[in-house]
């Protein structure tokens, strides 16, 4: 049975999306479309494991202050979690979507109070203790916290055996790289990450594995078993805000069934069809079920090495 996926995010928000005809700067537009909803990369995560069956509980920061906004968009859309009062306010992160390209405006997010660290990691370690399957770290660490507290975090869930994705950049991915998690960078991402060796280096040095998203042009995969290269069937147009995060969801569920012993060119067709199915959604944490299990079986997989 897989157990509950568990997303920690340090730096949630209040997600507002804009459907716009077009977007130009020095103008004023008119904004037909409105949607807002609790969100951060964990928020989002967590939502698309439950719309492909699995049971989730969002880890989150919260506001200090009531009434919580965040806390009651989770409600709203009936995400399990457990918080920890420690913001002085929750951002906000603004994505228009026009036509032909979204813009994503984001708050730096107001600072975490002293402690914060501690709050949250009693808080994992409580839910890893009474049956995670696999954790999943993702977004920012607002100001206030460690760049190194996802790797911190991913020590111990790698500690306890419990399987561990980090989707964090910047400081915070080059200490992951060396917490035993799974890591998952964009392509802007790994390029960072490499300017401090091979990505060979990478599952020596630390590493579980590395899943690298590059949009339409699918995933890699490098594990000590292998590494794999898949591409989707057909190229899609939307809203990309969601797909790295629904990318997350899909290789979480596999980690929690199999842990060690994972299917990755199987989790790997999974991940590209999955967040492809995403950018069909107007806003980040669905996805488009019908297109997911079309394009799975048709996802082409390579090994590399």
């Amino acid at each position: 049975m897989t157990g509950r996926i568990v997303t920690v995010t340090l730096n949630p928000a209040i997600d507002v999306t804009y459907r716009v005809r077009a977007l130009r700067v020095g103008e004023t537009v008119r904004v037909p479309v409105v949607r807002s909803r609790a969100g951060g990369k964990g928020v989002n995560v967590a939502a698309v494991v439950g719309a492909l069956g699995g049971d989730s509980l969002v880890l989150a920061l919260t506001a200090t202050a009531e009434p919580d906004e965040f806390r009651t968009g989770l409600e709203r859309l009936g995400l399990p979690h457990r918080l920890v009062p420690a913001l002085a306010s929750v951002r906000r992160t603004v994505a228009v979507v026009a036509d032909d390209s979204t813009t994503m405006l984001q708050e730096n997010g107001s600072p975490a109070v002293e402690g914060a660290e501690a709050l949250v990691t009693a808080a994992l370690r409580d839910e890893l203790e009474t049956g995670a399957g696999a954790v999943v770290i993702s977004g920012s660490v607002p100001a206030g916290l460690d760049p190194e507290v996802p790797a911190r975090l991913a020590r111990l869930c790698a500690g306890l055996g419990v399987p561990v994705i980090a989707d964090v950049s910047g400081p915070a991915l080059h200490a992951a790289a060396r917490s035993g998690a799974v890591l998952m960078p964009n392509s802007d991402e790994l390029a960072e990450l490499l300017s401090a060796g091979p990505v060979e280096d990478l599952v020596p040095g630390g590493a579980a594995a590395v899943v690298a998203t590059a949009g339409p042009g699918g995933a890699t995969a490098l594990t000590a078993r292998g590494s794999w290269r898949a591409r989707p069937p057909e190229v899609v147009s939307g809203n990309p805000a969601g797909a790295g995060d629904a990318a997350a969801a899909a290789l979480a569920l596999h980690l929690a069934r199999d842990g060690h012993d994972v299917d990755w060119p199987a989790a790997l067709a999974d991940v590209v069809a999955t967040s492809a199915s995403a950018v069909l959604r107007p806003v980040a944490g669905e996805i488009d079920r019908g297109a997911r299990a079309r394009w799975i079986p048709l996802t082409t997989v390579e090994e590399t090495r």
